[in-house]
């Protein structure tokens, strides 16, 4: 048993060629195979676990589950299952020839537009602030080119791609802000839910994607990411109700992943 955790993880290293892994459960319950006799103990006793395991040199990668929504507790076969973090996903393919290539007027922000059906997103554009297509993904397939010619609203693709009366249908425009901090020795991804994600590179690029982006930024600087990346993330988690417009209690799920981003397949997180 490990005392006091601050949340389930898992987590993945490499000592030579002998592979090891961790995982923690919401309870405290401690679960190590591979090699890790030489400092298991030492783990089980650390008061953050996820600390300790971020500062070994043959970590490869460590998620950890920070906030869950009410309802979203343990039950009794342990923990829920979460997928390891996703970086914000900005658009970086061509730009579909059937959209013009210039939006106006000019937003004067980044920003990242997607259409979806239900669930499903069927295509993104990234926006330059001077109102340039920079980028785009997915399926673009409008039922009328010639609409989005000369549009002042990108959106108008999804009208050209999609029978307005249909409710499935529909569109969001999110802001993606950018900043640079000193390097890291990993890179880092948190996912705040519905509010957006952050990433950072080892070169120190963050970039930030979401309904809420800028005030998630605002709020890992204010928290010191330049000088504790890893430190400032966990903490801003203790901040988000009260400090990020709009959330009030509905404080979304929160998972951090530092280093490679470990699958299902490797881990049951």
């Amino acid at each position: 048993m490990a005392a006091a955790p601050v949340a389930p993880l898992s987590a993945l290293g490499l000592a030579g060629s002998a592979q090891w892994e961790v995982e923690l459960d919401r309870g405290g319950a401690l679960a190590v195979t591979g090699a890790t006799d030489a400092w298991a103990d030492e783990l089980a006793a650390s008061s953050d676990p996820a600390a300790w395991l971020v500062g070994r040199n043959d970590l490869r990668a460590l998620t950890e589950g920070l906030i869950f929504p009410a309802g979203f507790a343990a039950e009794a076969m342990g923990d829920p299952e979460f997928l390891p973090a996703r970086g914000p996903e900005i658009p970086d393919g061509p730009v579909h020839p059937g959209l013009p290539r210039r939006m106006k007027p000019a937003p004067g922000r980044e920003l990242r537009i997607s259409a979806h059906e239900r669930a499903s997103e069927h295509w993104a554009l990234r926006v330059l602030p001077d109102g340039k297509f920079a980028n785009g993904t997915g399926r673009f397939d409008p039922l009328d080119p010639e609409a989005v010619k000369d549009t002042d609203d990108p959106a108008v693709a999804w009208r050209a791609c999609f029978h307005d009366e249909d409710p499935d249908m529909w569109t969001e425009t999110v802001e993606i802000v950018r900043a640079t901090i000193s390097s890291i020795r990993r890179p880092l991804v948190v996912a705040y839910g519905w509010l957006g994600s952050v990433e950072i590179s080892v070169e120190g690029d963050v970039v930030a994607s979401g309904r809420r982006s800028k005030a998630l930024l605002d709020l890992l600087v204010d928290a010191g990411l330049d000088q504790d990346p890893f430190g400032a993330v966990r903490r801003s988690v203790e901040r988000l109700a009260t400090e990020v417009p709009d959330i009030g209690e509905q404080v979304p799920g929160v998972v951090l992943t530092v280093g490679e981003r470990i699958t299902p397949y490797t881990s049951r997180l």
